[in-house]
């Protein structure tokens, strides 16, 4: 047997085996090191996320904090850096302090019973609590607390995400308080727009008072001359009447009848009965015509002093010419003739009493622009027409005054602004014209004018009023 070939020693084979058992043991034991080490990798890694989404939570500005609800004392388990500072802290040291006694002030009591009762019940709260800071200044907070569930669906956290509201607060007074200032403000414009109006309609009359007077005055002249006269003539029919009757009692005592014919001759002939006959039904006439002309007078003088209507009613937009014409003739009469015509007008939803108001400024600017123009005696004009456009009534009032400059178009509805001499007028005519026919009414006013030839103003109201227009 050759040597290659001889039995190994026992220690050899011993040898042997141990060199295999720490070679696997060797190879384990790299086995377990590499998973160490990419267990080690992992943690390190989670360890990173997790710094990671603490540094992305302590850098928002929104509060945020997690209570361990499954403990008694309900600890902080988590704050981010916002909502420490919101508390006046910081995370480190108010880890683990508890969620109940967080620094509330007087008045939070009842928010705070309503956030321990959701949580005691696992619900969601929301709501708002003053609290305190460490110098004891408060401030207010916004709070939601969301619950969380473990894996068994046990209640075990709240997330708690609040805010400082104190400045959102103020600014909403602030916001209500100036929106109640500016309400307030509205209201009282609107008083004085009001006051202004009527202001500017009781000029108008005022103004139109002295000719008012002087229209009445024509009727009321002839009412008087014809009373006169009837007056006279009553007593010239009393003489005759007792002629008669004594003529009466003559004839019947049996006196001749020659001689009493020839009296009740003479006082005929003394009262000019044939006369009386065809002069006293003239002097009714006269004297009814005049009541009617004043009565006329009297009523369209009424329309525009007397208060008007808050709401819009129908109204007779041509009955409403008429009687600005009635009331404004004595503006015009002497400077122009007026024209008019009136088409068929269905009845427009409106205050009448404003609309009045407009027709009259209208007219009197005519009479003003026309006499600024001195035009000749019967050559001045104004023209007002009316016509149905579908939905719209439309009004046109147009002179062949002095015209209006271009440069001045794009201010006469701005209040105050007026080209007339001073006493003729305040610059409120057209301003306020302007506002009763587009705001209050909903319609439009355009001016369309030429220099020394003439304006022609056209307004626009709809015939279902402001407030059927807006709905529709």
């Amino acid at each position: 047997m050759s040597a290659q070939h001889l039995p190994a020693a026992p220690e050899e084979l011993e040898l042997t085996a141990t060199l295999a058992v720490l070679e696997a043991a060797v190879g384990d034991a790299r086995l377990a090191l590499r998973r160490l080490h990419r267990e080690l990798g992992e943690q390190r890694a989670v360890k990173a996320e997790l710094d990671l989404r603490t540094c992305a939570l302590d850098a928002l500005t929104t509060c945020i904090a997690i209570v361990d609800i499954r403990l008694p004392q309900r600890p902080f388990v988590f704050l981010n850096q916002a909502f420490a500072a919101m508390l006046g802290g910081a995370p480190d040291t108010l880890l683990g302090a508890s969620y109940d006694r967080l620094p509330l002030a007087a008045g939070s009591e009842d928010a705070s019973a309503a956030m321990r009762e959701a949580m005691a019940n696992g619900r969601e709260w929301r709501g708002e609590m003053r609290m305190c800071r460490s110098d004891g200044s408060e401030y207010w907070v916004g709070m939601t607390l969301t619950p969380v569930h473990g894996a068994d669906d046990a209640l075990s956290h709240y997330v708690a995400i609040g805010a400082d509201i104190t400045a959102r607060l103020e600014a909403d007074r602030r916001k209500q308080e100036l929106q109640e200032r500016l309400l307030a403000e509205m209201k009282e414009r609107e008083r004085m727009a009001i006051e202004l109006r009527l202001a500017q309609k009781l000029e108008s009359v005022g103004r139109l008072a002295a000719g008012v007077a002087h229209e009445i005055n024509t009727p009321i002249q002839y009412v008087g001359d014809s009373i006169h006269f009837l007056r006279a003539a009553a007593a010239d029919c009393e003489t005759l009447i007792r002629q008669y009757r004594s003529a009466i009692d003559a004839l019947a005592g049996g006196a001749a009848a020659a001689p009493v014919l020839e009296a009740v001759r003479a006082a005929e002939a003394q009262a000019d009965l044939a006369f009386l006959a065809e002069e006293v039904p003239k002097a009714f006439e006269r004297t009814l015509d005049g009541v009617d002309r004043v009565a006329g007078i009297v009523r369209a003088m009424k329309e525009f002093a007397h208060p008007d209507p808050t709401e819009q009613s129908p109204a007779d937009i041509n009955h409403a010419i008429e009687t600005t014409l009635t009331v404004a003739r004595n503006e015009y009469k002497y400077v122009a003739s007026v024209h008019t015509d009136l088409g068929s007008l269905p009845a427009v939803t409106c205050n009448i009493g404003e609309i009045n108001q407009v027709l009259l400024n209208l007219l009197v600017n005519a009479a003003h622009a026309i006499e600024a123009a001195r035009r000749p005696v019967g050559e001045g004009r104004i023209e007002i027409a009316t016509r149905s456009d579908g939905a719209h009534a439309v009004v046109a009032v147009r002179d062949n005054g002095c015209g209006i400059a271009p440069e001045h178009l794009d201010h006469i509805f701005d209040p105050f602004f007026t080209t007339k001499e001073v006493g003729k007028g305040t610059g409120q005519g057209l301003a306020i014209a302007r506002s009763i026919v587009v705001d209050k009414h909903g319609g439009d006013i355009q001016v369309r004018s030429v220099p020394g030839e003439g304006t022609e103003f056209t307004l626009r109201l709809p015939v279902g009023g402001c407030a059927r227009r807006e709905a529709a």
